[in-house]
């Protein structure tokens, strides 16, 4: 009689088993679909970034036209305004205020995890064989591992979608210790809205505009970093001709650069970066051995052959200008 009842008690446990594993191949085939069918859309979100001690948090809007159309707008609290477009000439980073245009790694989105792009979303959870999905409520959660580029502690994300029609919802990407780094809130979006190339014409982004003297006389500013790397001391600080500039020796020596940014009448195309990470007063931008940005209307540069992404942020975010 013990034997019969092992044997239906471990065929109940199997077919449980097996129901809950279909159930959760079927949420994520869900997910999957809906996400892989879209041909554009409009969204809007609020993206907050809980890094150390201080909390990034700004709006990212994005226009999306399949296959591979991208128009990115993060907007800060004091409302200035970034753009990342991708059309068919290429990847372009756009600072409006300054009419300035960088060029960018030409695999972007795709070669990272990004929270705020379904594109890059469906890749990630495409990508992890053990992703899994689970109802909660009225939302659907797809579970997976990610892959982000610039801050490898990030190796998970939760993706949220509604159970009734799969919109977004929310995703956050966590570190191993499963706490919260990266959560953005999908206030609104729209997979019906009517987008053409020329949305994504990087160009129409960028208008002439009266010409800022660059060359006039300024009584300089002061400039000041809260944040040191450890083993590391200021060598020197020199300011001639408006531009500062910060050395720092030591186990991982950097140098900061600080000078009021040119202003252009006519778009100016910068030199190419390979990435970028979002700091509270915009994005920053990544190539090899420097790290570039905008604070108010200066320009900071952080030169090091030695420093990783996080301790260039961990630099920038204490850098204050007065």
């Amino acid at each position: 009689m013990k034997k019969i009842f092992s044997i239906l008690l471990l065929g109940c446990i199997l077919l449980f088993t097996g129901c809950s594993k279909s159930g959760s191949t079927d949420e994520v085939s869900k997910v999957t679909k809906y996400l892989s069918d879209l041909e554009s859309y409009v969204l809007d979100s609020t993206m907050t970034i809980n890094r150390s001690d201080k909390k990034v948090t700004m709006k990212v809007g994005v226009h999306y036209l399949a296959p591979s159309y991208y128009k990115v707008s993060f907007k800060t609290q004091d409302n200035n305004e970034q753009l990342i477009i991708k059309n068919d000439s290429g990847v372009f980073v756009l600072t409006p205020s300054l009419n300035k245009e960088f060029k960018f790694d030409s695999d972007w989105p795709l070669n990272s995890s990004h929270a705020y792009l379904l594109e890059a979303i469906l890749k990630d959870i495409q990508a992890d064989a053990n992703s899994a999905g689970t109802t909660e409520n009225d939302l659907i959660k797809v579970e997976c591992a990610i892959t982000h580029k610039t801050n490898q502690n990030l190796t998970k994300m939760n993706y949220y979608c509604s159970k009734s029609d799969l919109t977004p919802k929310k995703t956050v990407f966590l570190n191993d210790k499963n706490e919260e780094i990266v959560i953005v809130d999908f206030q609104s979006f729209d997979s019906k809205t009517t987008l053409t190339k020329e949305d994504f014409n990087e160009k129409k982004y960028l208008v002439e505009q009266e010409e800022k003297d660059n060359n006039k006389e300024t009584s300089g500013v002061a400039v000041t970093v809260g944040y040191e790397i450890e083993g590391n001391s200021l060598n020197s600080s020199t300011t001639k001709d408006d531009v500062t500039i910060m050395c720092y020796s030591g186990e991982k020596p950097y140098s900061i650069v600080v000078q009021e940014a040119a202003t252009y009448a006519e778009v100016v195309v910068m030199e190419e970066y390979t990435d970028f990470e979002v700091l509270s007063e915009g994005l920053c931008f990544f190539n090899e051995n420097c790290m570039k940005y905008f604070l108010k209307d200066y320009e900071v540069v952080v030169y090091s052959k030695a420093l990783s992404i996080e301790e260039y942020l961990n630099i920038a975010g204490s850098i204050s200008i007065a």
